[in-house]
């Protein structure tokens, strides 16, 4: 039996006039009004992310598997990502869905700033879709095989907030957060590129940046 051929509609752009005849008023400063949040300094100090390790759960399992973390001295920085330059290893930072609300995060304000805002609840009088799909790919190249920490800096808006991060498919699990955190994520990666991705999943949050370290 022969199959039925379908045809596909065509899909066509056609040109209306509407009438809105009942424009907004012009809105006062206060409607779109945000509570400014000040950048936090980027976190270059392996002592300090040694220090936010050490307080994670889980940490001490870890420094057992691998005494060299406790050696934050020797560490080498291999690769840093933020919005307004990278280094090292670091080759591309792919952000997406993320936020400009003019005045507030537009994006040169975010250059300014260097980081990256994504929206959660709110602002839908100016069209905010109320998305939570903001994605942020670091993709570095690991110098050889060994251990490594990547450092993720990142500060909520608003309120808490939750994220995924991952280590190409290799998921650390939710993290959440109320302020500024350092959160290091260690890992033992083979030498060649490598992604860090950082998912949200709830509330509103600047990236600030990623720092990879060799232990």
């Amino acid at each position: 039996m022969a199959k039925k051929e379908t045809t596909k509609k065509k899909v066509e752009f056609h040109l209306t006039l509407p009438k809105a005849l009942r424009g907004d008023k012009r809105p006062r400063l206060a409607k779109r009004k945000v509570k400014k949040v000040a950048p936090a300094p980027p976190l270059i100090e392996a002592k300090k992310v040694f220090k936010a390790l050490v307080k994670t759960p889980g940490a001490d399992e870890i420094l057992k598997k691998v005494p060299r973390l406790a050696e934050f001295k020797l560490w080498g920085p291999v690769a840093t990502f933020s919005v307004c330059q990278k280094t090292g290893t670091a080759k591309y930072l792919d952000i997406w869905d993320s936020d400009h609300f003019d005045g507030f995060t537009d994006m040169q304000r975010c250059l300014t700033d260097c980081r990256a805002w994504f929206s959660a609840d709110g602002f839908t009088t100016w069209g905010s879709g109320q998305t939570k799909t903001g994605r942020i790919n670091c993709y570095f190249k690991a110098p050889a095989t060994g251990t490594y920490v990547c450092n993720v800096q990142l500060q909520s808006h608003a309120g808490s907030a939750v994220v995924e991060c991952l280590i190409d498919s290799f998921s650390y699990g939710p993290l959440p957060f109320n302020g500024t955190i350092n959160q290091p994520h260690p890992a033992i990666l083979s030498a060649g590129f490598h992604h860090f991705r950082i998912r949200q999943m709830s509330g509103s949050f600047f990236f600030l940046n990623l720092t990879v370290w060799r232990v």
